[in-house]
């Protein structure tokens, strides 16, 4: 399948067709096998494919969600669905670097914190560098891996691919990792949050304007 969606990629890209090899060495799988899924996203794709698997991950979610992402810019329907899921008594977290590389997505996401915040969701801001892994788990027993960022670019215009695994042994250590950014990661607080200065307010609703194009 991977195969496949790269042979698909050079073809929007370069107009040379090459149409996938079958793997040259065969693979017995295991009676205890977990299934992974792989969706992809991009120009000549079915539009929104990866934002409707998150959109049905969180509904599905029953006592917790945590993401982790370097960009974090989301469309008006990923915010509203991350809003609920907390609204509705679900333990929401969001793992985002503190300094990003981007100013402009510094500021962008920063703009969303007041909705997410009141709603509930935890933000976790990770001080041990560009945290770059993009990983949602949910309930600790299901998990999306890949190149997805949370921003509209990633989810409307680029070519990206993300795993849905359905295995509990992997979405731990998933989990496990993701624990261990939050160890170096600042919790935001709400009531400090609310008293930060205009000057903050001023570039946060600037580069807000902007987050189509982030």
């Amino acid at each position: 399948m991977l195969s496949a969606i790269h042979c698909w990629d050079w073809e929007v890209e370069t107009g040379d067709r090459q149409l996938p090899v079958q793997p040259e060495c065969q693979i017995d799988i295991p009676e205890d096998s977990k299934p992974v899924q792989v969706v992809p996203s991009g120009p000549g794709m079915p539009d929104q494919l990866i934002g409707q698997v998150l959109t049905i991950a969180m509904h599905q979610a029953e006592k917790s969600v945590r993401i982790t992402t370097p960009y974090f810019v989301p469309s008006a329907d990923l915010l509203e669905t991350i809003k609920t899921t907390a609204q509705r008594g679900v333990n929401v977290e969001l793992v985002i670097p503190k300094n990003n590389d981007s100013m402009m997505v510094k500021w962008a996401s920063r703009a969303f914190y007041s909705e997410l915040l009141s709603s509930g969701v935890k933000i976790h801001e990770f001080d041990g560098g560009l945290l770059h892994t993009k990983s949602v788990v949910i309930d600790e027993l299901f998990c999306l891996v890949g190149t997805v960022n949370m921003d509209m670019r990633s989810l409307w215009l680029n070519f990206e691919v993300t795993l849905a695994v359905e295995d509990p042994a992997f979405t731990l250590k998933m989990h496990q990792l993701q624990s261990h950014y939050i160890e170096s990661a600042d919790l935001v607080d709400y009531n400090k949050w609310k008293q930060r200065s205009i000057y903050h307010r001023f570039f946060e609703r600037l580069f807000y304007l902007f987050n189509p194009l982030l």
